[in-house]
């Protein structure tokens, strides 16, 4: 499939003014000039990529990596999972989530990544089938959910650190050690994609090597006598704690739909990387906790830092140490991927209307949403502040809102849209894809039915924030049909 880049037009669309189409398909020259000319300066490079031209930078290795930071990073965070329900019941979860959770959305993902190749993802996707209202919302609700989960990895990288140095840090410390991070995170996402990709995957091999070498000596030291363990489980099932970890542990693959327009053939990378990932990340998740649940027995105690039990039982202070320093740096790769995929979605609000247009603006340099990408780290700095419970079960709802909404998206550009290109497609009929969908809506349901009271003022006044923003918008333009113009993406 032609890579077509995007038109400067798309690139820093004014869409708070009133102009014609013509308006917007103004001459290259004319635009590629007045917005890149100070860019130009500081670089001196006359190799300077155009305003909204993204370096296909992208490689498989790099997008399996990308990916995989992205949904887990590792299985660090799915001991609270065995305290919530029981040895067994998170065995089971493993090996089922991914068949009616983590493979529709990386499915998903991948048709509607490689029907429309470019950066935004999710919010173009939403936006095509259903116009601009629900893309507002849908918009919205995916900013709230990254910003709040960007806020939890700073958090836990503070925990990591005290483990790793043994000491507490004051209050003062670790709010700027978080915010440091989220600096120094975000400086690495504006030299490009490419400096990414290449963190990622040296975060994947720090991340999962301490596992890979758990695993080795496990079975070889101590086998799999899951069957002679103690029926030492929890008294009752968490099911909110349970459900929201296991979800939230397994998901993300739709996010690195958001940086599609950076992908190295899309059509065939896209569906080789997510089912990769998909098959690394279950295996290393499964064979961890069956290897952990043989050393430690003592299923009710399991919480966030088991697997570092789990490690001096097996290896002693040095293994232990080595899944400390794994811990933290998988953090950092997770921080790395959020901010990387989350700032494409900023842009991608941009292009839709759903922000000023300032946020689409690229580096001529970098060809990276430098502007999404400051933005959305002043964000995630804001909520470093936050509990952590707090941080999670908000992400998680609006995370879940959202993709009620891109699965919806799906069944319908399906729908009225069977003919547009799809490099990679879902094997099933127009009309049978919904069946695909009701798995993963109906759990995203769940999960926010039985949420908290708190997360759910949390959402409630976050989905208000959105509707609010609608109407200003409407009221600025005149009329909701003027929004948003998506007519030079047809051509994508």
């Amino acid at each position: 499939m032609q890579d077509v880049p995007l038109t400067d037009s798309m690139a820093a669309p004014d869409h708070y003014a009133n102009s014609e189409k013509n308006a917007l398909l103004h001459s290259k020259e004319d635009a590629s000039a007045s917005e890149g000319e100070d860019d130009a300066k500081s670089t001196g490079s006359s190799s300077s990529l155009k305003s909204g031209e993204f370096k296909r930078s992208l490689t498989f290795w790099k997008l399996c990596a990308l990916t995989f930071a992205s949904v887990a990073g590792g299985p660090y965070g799915f001991e609270e999972s065995v305290g919530a329900g029981g040895p067994y019941l998170t065995i089971v979860g493993i090996l089922l989530m991914p068949f009616f959770w983590s493979v529709p959305s990386a499915m998903m993902t991948a048709e509607l990544a490689t029907m429309m190749p470019e950066n935004g993802g999710h919010i173009l996707w939403v936006d095509r089938a259903f116009g601009p209202f629900w893309s507002f919302l849908n918009s919205y609700a995916t900013l709230f959910a990254l910003i709040f989960e960007g806020g939890v990895y700073p958090v836990m990288f503070c925990d990591y650190f005290e483990a790793m140095l043994g000491v507490t840090l004051p209050e003062i410390f670790r709010v700027a050690l978080s915010v440091s991070l989220v600096i120094a995170v975000a400086y690495l996402n504006i030299r490009g994609t490419d400096a990414v990709g290449d963190a990622s995957m040296a975060f994947t091999v720090a991340s999962l090597g301490p596992f890979i070498i758990m695993i080795i000596i496990g079975l070889a030291t101590r086998g799999i006598d899951l069957h002679e363990a103690p029926e030492v489980v929890p008294a009752k099932t968490n099911l909110v704690t349970f459900l929201t970890i296991l979800l939230w542990s397994t998901s993300g693959y739709d996010i690195v739909g958001a940086c599609a327009g950076e992908v190295d053939n899309p059509g065939k990378t896209f569906p080789k990387a997510m089912a990769f990932a998909l098959t690394v990340t279950t295996f290393c998740d499964c064979m961890s906790m069956v290897v952990g649940m043989t050393v430690v027995k003592n299923y009710s105690t399991w919480h966030d830092g088991t697997f570092m039990d789990v490690a001096y039982e097996l290896g002693g202070d040095a293994l232990e140490g080595l899944f400390t320093f794994g811990a933290a740096v998988s953090v950092i790769g997770l921080l790395c991927t959020l901010i990387c995929a989350s700032a494409r979605i900023i842009y991608g609000m941009a292009i839709v209307g759903t922000l000023p247009g300032v946020f689409a603006k690229t580096s001529r340099r970098y060809g990276t949403p430098y502007v999404a990408i400051i933005a959305n780290s002043v964000f995630i700095a804001s909520v470093v502040f936050m509990p952590f419970e707090a941080l999670a079960e908000a992400e998680m709802w609006f995370y879940c809102l959202s993709t009620i909404l891109k699965f919806a998206a799906l069944y319908k550009l399906r729908i009225t849209q069977p003919d547009k290109p799809r490099p990679f497609k879902i094997p099933l009929s127009d009309k049978n894809i919904i069946w695909f969908c009701v798995c993963p809506v109906m759990l995203c349901v769940m999960l926010i039915m039985i949420a908290e009271v708190r997360t759910h003022i949390i959402g409630v006044v976050g989905m208000c924030i959105a509707y609010v923003a609608f109407k200003c918008a409407v009221y600025i333009k005149g009329d909701a049909s003027n929004l948003i113009a998506m007519d030079e993406l047809d051509d994508v």
